[in-house]
């Protein structure tokens, strides 16, 4: 015969394995493609927790000299309505020696900027007013009038009492390059408790330099 007769059951083993290969090629693919998919989504997930964590921290931490709060106190808060407000909280500390004992507190404070110049690199703010309420620790420090006094004995309790300040603040780019933080702020304040407001209207022979509580502090922003 001129031409010979292919057998092509001969070529069924190839085919078969040129489907097996194609088929583990593309199985590989896919588990390729869904590690690859895995692990970006777990990368975006740690990422977005991590943003979402970071909005939670604080927008700045202060510590304070003096104030009325303490001898020295520690803040930290947030600021709102593009910084025009902030509302912190204080943990302060006046030790043994410049009391009977040592003291602790705690303060909420809102500082309200009304105007901000900025200089170069420097922000100044000449008029932040703000209101606090504070709340000193200790049994001797009591909210609520003991039964041991008569009602109406004292209308003001030692262990929670509000004042209002004034202040001022300069914000700097300082460590802003060497630190996560943005910059750092010094501020200074002068204000006065409601008691001692309502005790100078009473007793106008109490001296102004009895009623102001100076501080001074440093704030670091983020």
């Amino acid at each position: 015969m001129l031409f010979e007769t292919v057998d092509h059951r001969s070529s069924l083993p190839f085919r078969h394995s040129r489907k097996k290969t194609i088929f583990l090629a593309g199985l590989l693919l896919s588990v390729f493609s869904w590690g690859l998919y895995a692990q970006e989504k777990e990368e975006h997930e740690k990422d977005s927790t991590y943003r979402q964590a970071y909005r939670f921290l604080p927008d700045y931490l202060k510590l304070q000299y003096a104030g009325g709060i303490g001898f020295m106190s520690l803040g930290a808060g947030y600021t709102y309505f593009h910084q025009r407000l902030d509302v912190s909280i204080f943990y302060g500390v006046v030790p043994e020696g410049m009391s009977i004992q040592t003291l602790h507190s705690i303060s909420i404070q809102l500082t309200g900027k009304f105007l901000r110049y900025k200089v170069k690199n420097i922000e100044i703010l000449p008029l932040n007013f703000g209101w606090y309420v504070h709340h000193t620790f200790g049994h001797e420090f009591w909210v609520t009038l003991p039964d041991k006094y008569v009602k109406g004995y004292y209308w003001w309790s030692p262990g929670r009492t509000a004042g209002i300040f004034l202040g001022g603040e300069i914000r700097t780019k300082l460590l802003g390059s060497r630190t996560p933080a943005s910059g750092t702020a010094f501020y200074v304040r002068a204000g006065s408790r409601g008691l001692y407001i309502a005790s100078k209207f009473g007793n106008h022979s109490i001296p102004m330099k009895d009623i102001i509580e100076l501080g001074f502090g440093v704030a670091i922003y983020r």
